[in-house]
């Protein structure tokens, strides 16, 4: 099974097991066309055809929430698959030596990265908005230092860039959907 093949599986079964959760799991959340709030979340063409591309599992309109839990859950996804595909890179060589050093640095970050994505998904669940939007920033600031590594070491033109920067992209769009939630 391809990466993207488990995170539109991871995707579905999140948006799912918050949306059985009840008709409304989160009190005055208004309910929203996904199209809409990939609108209100995308910066760009690109960064909305992402942003429907990861809810394309969910229902066409849905309690705001439900769209930033399954980007959330996306995102971490993605950053744990990227992972996955870094140290499988460095340990059958396909990285050049500086490269595979520059991944080794972006450990830390990537913990750092999965774990403020995993504090923003904890007060969705919980219906606890307050500061939210700081867990979706921490997220990126971690990935953008690894990326900022990854740079020197072999240019934007690398998968392992590629990978990073799609995790930073899906960062931004959970972050564009929960954002609605803090105000």
């Amino acid at each position: 099974m391809n990466n993207s093949s488990i995170l539109f599986l991871a995707a579905s079964l999140a948006a799912a097991s918050l949306l059985a959760a009840g008709d409304d799991p989160c009190p005055g959340v208004p309910t929203e066309a996904a199209d809409a709030a990939c609108h209100g979340a995308s910066t760009s063409s690109a960064m909305y055809d992402l942003c429907m591309g990861i809810l394309s599992s969910s229902p066409p309109t849905a309690e705001v929430t439900a769209y930033a839990h399954v980007a959330t859950v996306a995102a971490a996804k993605s950053c744990l698959a990227t992972v996955d595909a870094g140290e499988q890179m460095s340990q059958n060589g396909s990285l050049n030596r500086a490269l595979s050093d520059a991944w080794g640095d972006c450990w830390g970050n990537y913990n750092a990265a999965r774990a403020a994505i995993a504090v923003a998904r904890d007060k969705l669940e919980r219906c606890a908005f307050v500061g939210i939007g700081q867990g979706y920033m921490d997220a990126m600031a971690a990935i953008d230092v690894c990326a900022a590594k990854l740079l020197p070491a072999g240019g934007i033109s690398t998968p392992l860039y590629a990978l990073v920067v799609g995790d930073r992209d899906r960062t931004v769009i959970a972050l564009g959907l929960a954002s609605p939630l803090a105000r």
